[in-house]
Parts: structure tokens; C-alpha cells; sequence
């Protein structure tokens, strides 16, 4: 699997998906592309996380913030995490 960043827009869906890790390399990337998308939308963007790698919870919450803020409708989405990928601590024997 190619973990390189990556940007593709989709006009049919309207849809700027983002794969690969997101290092701090590819957050300097990220409000440039949301802009450029943004504009071609008509104000009706979805940025798709689901494929990407990597993506803190608090840069997810910085995404859906600049959203918010800068461009209005936008609708972010992402995939659930794994219940396999989330560790439990084990039950202390008392």
C-alpha cells in the first residue's frame, strides 16, 4: 500500500479525498488543497479521510474546525477506528 500523501478531487461527488499518512509534511498541504477544492464545489465539499493513515484525533478536530470556520457546509468524514486497533488494559486481579 502507498502511504505517500495524496489529494484527488472528484467533481461528479464533489468529494477532495486525502490517502496516505499525514506527516507534518502533508498538513502544509492540507488547507491549500480544502481551499482549491472549496472553490470548484460551489460550496458543497465533502473531504474524505477514510483511506488516509496516521490522522490524530486532534488533527481531525483541527480539520472540522477550519471547516467550520472558513468553509461553511463542508462535510469532513472519516473511517470508525478498530476495536482490534484500540488496547484495553487487562483486568488487575484483586
Amino acid at each position: 500500500m502507498d502511504t505517500t500523501f495524496a489529494t484527488h478531487y472528484d467533481p461528479g461527488t464533489s468529494t477532495l479525498e486525502l490517502t496516505g499518512t499525514f506527516d507534518h509534511a502533508a498538513w502544509a498541504l492540507v488547507d491549500a488543497e480544502i481551499d482549491r477544492a472549496f472553490r470548484r464545489t460551489a460550496c458543497r465539499l465533502t473531504i474524505d479521510l477514510s483511506r488516509a493513515t496516521d490522522v490524530p484525533p486532534h488533527a481531525v478536530g483541527r480539520l472540522v474546525h477550519l471547516c467550520n470556520c472558513a468553509y461553511p457546509g463542508t462535510i469532513v468524514r472519516v473511517a470508525s477506528r478498530s476495536r482490534a486497533a484500540v488496547q484495553v488494559p487487562a483486568p488487575v486481579a484483586a
